[in-house]
């Protein structure tokens, strides 16, 4: 490929998608409650999902962190 931003893993995530779609008629709609079908059933499988709640909490934990750590470096 000739340009020059290409990234194997950009197109291996393109390609995958492309795939999936096609599973699906190329209704994302589809694809979308299949996934969501499936959620239970990963639960059940250890999969844990992380609630919108939860990752707020933890962005929040994060620039906490780098705040006080650009403080530190900074009264150095």
């Amino acid at each position: 490929m000739n340009n020059a931003f290409y990234d194997p893993i950009v197109a291996e995530v393109r390609r995958n998608r492309k795939e999936l779609l096609a599973d699906f008629g190329g209704d994302i709609r589809k694809l979308d409650a299949y996934i969501d079908s499936k959620q239970r059933e990963r639960e059940a499988a250890g999969v844990r999902y992380v609630t919108e709640e939860e990752m707020l909490k933890r962005l929040a934990w994060k620039k906490q962190q780098d705040e006080e750590l650009a403080n530190k470096i900074a009264s150095m």
